[in-house]
């Protein structure tokens, strides 16, 4: 199915993260937002790897990842 707009729309206000970031995510199976709350930037990047078929993430893009975990958690978590 992919990520919808406005799933990706909230992914991109992380710092470090922009659109070939969603994309990988979005190869490794991840959909939305709340798809990221409790997750490993670790284990996001290995999954992404293996979407790809390839090593790609760095320590550069697991820092992005874990910026994206900690925005999933504010807002998913956060009382309404």
């Amino acid at each position: 199915m992919g990520i919808a707009a406005t799933e990706r729309a909230k992914m991109l206000r992380a710092h470090s993260i922009g659109p070939t970031m969603v994309s990988y995510l979005e190869e490794a199976g991840i959909e939305r937002l709340a798809d990221l709350v409790g997750a490993s930037a670790e284990e996001l990047a290995f999954r992404i790897d293996v979407a790809l078929g390839r090593k790609h993430i760095n320590r550069l893009g697991i820092a992005a990842l874990e910026n994206l975990i900690a925005l999933a958690e504010a807002e998913c978590l956060s009382p309404e």
